[in-house]
């Protein structure tokens, strides 16, 4: 390299990085969101065979899993809005496909000949626990994004449900809705219960329980009281042993849990079961 080539570069190189970061400044928090989650996708393979991921620790896979939880708190804003339920397959499905995803990594190759299927479902629930505990920095980060991505669509979900005709309110419909709303609770359970889990680092416990608080009363109000009494006994059992650190929130989780009304998308799924036989209505 010549000394006038060497100097035309030396002031190439900074411009040229001052326009990459202007572009990344200029895209939208959901181009960046998507670009990230495809990214973590991607890297993961197919789901029929999963492939594990970079190290957490490496700068430019953590930077993946920032991105994703720095848009999403935004997503439900104008710089990041709520479209209907068309958002709930562009933005949600992703992120929870992801989170499938981390939990059967080195599963592809573990059904061998001859085995049964009682056999493969023992070998699976070891992996994924496996997986779970392997893979805590990236999961809660996308369960508490995910988390957020369902709630910020269950307005749009309750008005479906309350607009419903009679006729139209069928088994299928309101199984998928009832489901909604357990899942809902599971999750919150499942992320107040983070600090229980063998080697969460305290930034995870508290990113966890945080995200529970948050959304418990949005889970509340979409579920029936049998799931969130269900939560509630197992918590019951578990909260002496929630570190001191975060107890206090454990319980006032607890308490949101305990809530026993039941109004709205609630009120229906009680009060309201199709005739048996009733076929299904098309969707509007």
């Amino acid at each position: 390299m010549t000394l006038r080539r060497g100097r035309l570069m030396a002031h190439l190189v900074p411009l040229l990085l001052c326009w990459s970061g202007m572009a990344q400044a200029e895209a939208t928090p959901r181009e960046r969101f998507t670009t990230a989650i495809n990214e973590i996708n991607a890297g993961l393979g197919t789901i029929k065979a999963v492939t594990a991921p970079p190290p957490f620790v490496h700068p430019a896979q953590r930077a993946r899993y920032e991105i994703v939880r720095e848009t999403i708190a935004v997503f439900g804003t104008e710089a990041f809005p709520v479209d209907g339920m068309a958002t709930f397959d562009t933005i949600c499905a992703p992120l929870n496909e992801a989170t499938v995803k981390h939990m059967f990594v080195g599963t592809a190759g573990l059904k061998k000949p001859g085995m049964t299927d009682a056999q493969l479902a023992l070998l699976l629930q070891a992996a994924t626990q496996r997986n779970a505990l392997a893979y805590q920095n990236e999961t809660v980060r996308l369960t508490v994004a995910n988390l957020h991505c369902l709630t910020a669509h269950l307005p749009f979900m309750a008005r479906f449900a309350e607009g419903l005709k009679p006729e139209e309110f069928t088994s299928i419909r309101r199984a998928g809705l009832e489901k909604t709303g357990t899942g809902l609770i599971n999750t919150v359970f499942g992320l107040a219960t983070q600090p229980l889990v063998p080697g969460s680092t305290p930034e995870n416990s508290r990113m966890a329980i945080d995200a529970a608080l948050k959304y418990a009363p949005a889970a509340v109000g979409f579920s029936i009281p049998a799931a969130r009494q269900q939560a509630v006994r197992k918590m019951n059992v578990l909260a002496s042993k929630v570190p001191p650190a975060f107890r206090s929130d454990f319980l006032k989780i607890r308490a949101v849990l305990q809530d026993q009304s039941c109004s709205s998308v609630c009120a229906r799924f009680l009060a309201t079961v199709p005739p048996s036989g009733t076929p299904p209505a098309m969707p509007r």
